[in-house]
């Protein structure tokens, strides 16, 4: 009995000793502290992970988006992708899934994206006392091209002059963007005195000094990549041989010529007297109604092509000149155009054929000339459509009152002055796609 009660006394004085509590606190403790300590050290270690591997998932998007973006096609932009991981590999042995392709969004279609997933696998041995030894940590990215507006007004010029030139005290609404592939640093789009410009965007390869002659909300994009010449510049605009043979431009060696004098009346639109073809010039100062379809110009000497004068009143809708030469290997052969700012002219482009969509077209095989180009007109004229100069500086002379619809201007230079207010909500030729402004960009 005396041995039980004493039992019972040593338990009860060990119950109440406190020494070692701390140990023990600590002993089970322990474990949950270094778990703790690791699960700070492993997220923090995955941020970084995870940080990196965003930054490789959007090169790779982007790469991709490049290669889509200059046409080369689904296979090309892949291996553009996987180029840009290798290049950037900032975590070893990750997975990657490249997927290009079309993407729909809150209702809007990239048919030219690039998605890149990147999954690495990461040893977390702390947090392996909870049972998770390993994390999964993805990225993903997906880039786009994005239209960033529409240019209608295109200067070719690639070298340091300047490409686009806004001039005099004119007031310019061009109803669209227009740029430049000018790599001047400072001018490649110049202002001359003190006119009105509303056009936007506003771009070019070069740089765009600001302007208090720009409207308000103009978006200027300096630096840009290279845009491309909506009627690609290459062999399919030019006439065929048969088109401007002596054959088909003379009658013995004289020029096939329309030449309409002073106070003459010629109302043509039947196409019975001077039908689509090609002559030496056309000469007009009185009046003078043309059929539709295609006019080949084809004499290149002083006061020949196309010849507008001052009391002028010139008519041709669906219709094309196209300004060429009888001997395309001479540069210097080439029509040229005068329109007289007193003229009334009413032109619109051809809406079918190789000329679809547009108004006038200097070869361009023909070299740059100092008789050529200006776009004139009185109040009463009205143009439409596009004029295509690839060599030339094409220089539009606006009128108050001038009606232009659906008005595009591509030439290696331009100089605009006088007033102008332009509707261009058109679909211009060749599509929207051919013209608009876009971008790559990284999209949700």
């Amino acid at each position: 009995m005396k041995s039980w009660l004493s039992l019972i006394s040593r338990l009860r004085h060990f119950w109440r000793d406190q020494r070692g509590n701390t140990f023990m606190i600590v002993a089970f403790a322990l474990p949950v502290v270094v778990g703790a300590a690791g699960l700070g050290v492993h997220t923090i270690q995955l941020v970084l992970v995870k940080r990196q591997l965003q930054r490789e998932a959007d090169s790779a998007a982007m790469a991709g988006a490049y290669s889509l973006y200059q046409s080369q096609g689904n296979t090309a932009a892949t291996a553009a992708a996987n180029k840009a991981l290798t290049q950037n590999a900032l975590v070893t042995g990750a997975t990657a899934t490249i997927t290009p392709g079309s993407y729909t969004s809150g209702g809007t279609t990239y048919t030219s994206a690039m998605y890149v997933q990147l999954v690495s696998t990461q040893s977390t041995p702390f947090m392996g006392l909870f049972g998770q030894s390993t994390s999964d940590v993805s990225a993903n990215a997906r880039a786009a091209v994005v239209p960033d507006g529409k240019v209608c007004f295109l200067a070719l010029e690639s070298g340091t002059t300047t490409g686009i030139t806004f001039a005099g005290n004119s007031t310019i609404n061009l109803g669209c963007g227009s740029g430049t592939n000018s790599t001047s640093s400072t001018a490649a789009v110049n202002v001359n005195g003190q006119p009105s410009v509303t056009s936007s965007p506003i771009v070019a390869m070069g740089g765009i000094p600001s302007s208090s002659a720009y409207a308000n909300g103009t978006v200027l994009m300096p630096n840009h990549a290279a845009l491309t010449d909506p009627f690609g510049g290459g062999t399919s605009l030019d006439p065929s041989n048969s088109a401007i043979s002596n054959g088909a431009c003379k009658s013995g060696s004289n020029w096939n010529v329309i030449n309409v004098g002073s106070g003459g009346y010629v109302d043509d639109t039947a196409g019975t007297l001077y039908p689509p073809g090609c002559y030496g010039t056309i000469n007009v100062q009185g009046t003078l109604k043309l059929s539709s379809g295609t006019y080949y110009l084809a004499n290149g000497a002083n006061n020949a092509g196309l010849q507008i004068g001052a009391q002028a009143d010139f008519y041709c809708h669906q219709c094309t000149f196209v300004l060429t030469s009888t001997t395309t290997n001479n540069a210097n052969s080439f029509a040229t155009m005068d329109i007289n700012g007193g003229a009334k002219v009413d032109i619109t482009q051809s809406t079918s054929g190789t000329y679809a969509g547009i108004t006038i077209y200097r070869d361009r095989r023909a070299a740059s000339s100092n008789q050529c180009c200006q776009i004139n007109g009185n109040s009463s004229s009205s143009y439409s459509g596009a004029f295509y100069f690839p060599n030339d500086t094409l220089t539009f002379n606006g009128t108050a009152g001038m009606t232009l619809n659906c008005f595009q201007m591509v030439a290696h230079n331009l100089s605009f002055s006088g007033n102008s207010n332009i509707t261009n909500t058109c679909t211009p030729p060749g599509g929207n796609s051919k013209w608009s402004l876009d971008s790559v960009r990284l999209i949700g």
